[in-house]
């Protein structure tokens, strides 16, 4: 009954509750108990599983059902998992409201593989990610990204993706952004405990075949930050935000309060010349940044764009708005 209680406040209508337990927790009372509980249902239906793959594998498209990671242990994937169903809601069972080091963890270590570019790709309709942290931890080369949201109307709130591994890669992100109508809060991307001696940004902005979308638009994000560090040699390309290109984006997209900080105060951390890197000649769409803020930089954008506007609350605008300074 406790689980239908936490799923209900959140999500009002669902489907079934699977719930996933990290094997190596077996000996813990919360773990037996959890198998208790969660038995076959009448159906025939397991309901208890060991890897977020195989609770995937059995939610069923389009019936709102409900995967419940344990905020124990990391649950590890061997291969990316594509999201390619529509209407599951995955949710991290550990409190919730952390904004950094979710205790409902899905990591990823070194497969080899050329096609596992991420924990996770998601190119389903209107899923749902709370209270979950994700972590790509590989050090093969192609794969660069801690997640990449590729659907159409996913919700992510409580939310982190990191790149921890991998970071002399040129061009490798905390998240890829290359979904239709994607909506969420208190997200956090990147750590500033690693260090990217190669290209790196917080956010991809760059539209993906194969998904809900192949280009960017209509995004609505609240209170977002982007946590990183990065070293000298990398901090002329390295940005918070990366717009790939001129057809990256359409229409509107906005994210009220975005944070950016880039950890410079180590002897082998730099100060990156800007914020945003983006192309000059954005016709197509907008990025709007309302209240940003900026640290461990000296300039907003590399390329001034009419497609990249800032405004901050109650003051008139300013090209270099947010840019921070010591205090004397």
């Amino acid at each position: 009954m406790g689980f239908i209680n936490m799923v209900s406040s959140i999500i009002p209508t669902f489907g079934r509750i699977l719930v996933v337990m990290d094997p190596d927790d077996t000996t813990s009372e919360n773990y037996q108990r959890v198998q208790e509980l969660m038995k076959t249902d009448p159906q025939g239906n397991i309901r208890f599983f060991t890897t977020l793959a195989a609770a995937y594998t059995a939610a069923e498209n389009n019936n709102d059902d409900v995967i419940l990671l344990d905020g124990h242990s990391a649950h590890v994937v061997t291969e990316m998992l594509t999201v390619a169903k529509n209407r599951i809601h995955f949710i991290g069972m550990d409190g919730g409201g952390r904004m950094i080091q979710q205790g409902a963890r899905i990591y990823m270590g070194v497969t080899g593989v050329a096609t596992d570019l991420a924990p996770v790709l998601v190119t389903g309709t209107r899923n749902t990610f709370r209270n979950i942290k994700a972590e790509n931890a590989s050090t093969t080369d192609e794969s660069l990204y801690g997640w990449i949201e590729n659907g159409e109307g996913t919700y992510y709130e409580n939310f982190m993706s990191a790149k921890t591994a991998g970071l002399d890669d040129a061009n490798h992100a905390h998240f890829w952004l290359a979904g239709d109508a994607c909506s969420g809060k208190n997200l956090t991307f990147g750590h500033s405990t690693v260090r990217s001696t190669n290209t790196g940004f917080g956010i991809l902005i760059d539209g993906k075949t194969g998904g809900g979308s192949d280009t960017v638009h209509e995004l609505m994000w609240e209170n977002v930050r982007v946590n990183m560090s990065v070293a000298t040699g990398a901090q002329t390309t390295s940005a918070f935000i990366k717009i790939k290109d001129t057809d990256a984006m359409l229409c509107n997209n906005a994210i009220d309060r975005f944070r950016g900080y880039n950890y410079v105060h180590n002897s082998a951390g730099t100060i990156m010349s800007y914020a945003v890197v983006s192309p000059a000649s954005i016709v197509k769409g907008y990025l709007c940044l309302t209240d940003p803020t900026w640290f461990g930089c000296t300039g907003v954008i590399d390329n001034a764009s009419d497609g990249v506007q800032i405004a901050c609350s109650g003051t008139a605008p300013d090209a270099n708005g947010g840019l921070s300074t010591n205090l004397t």
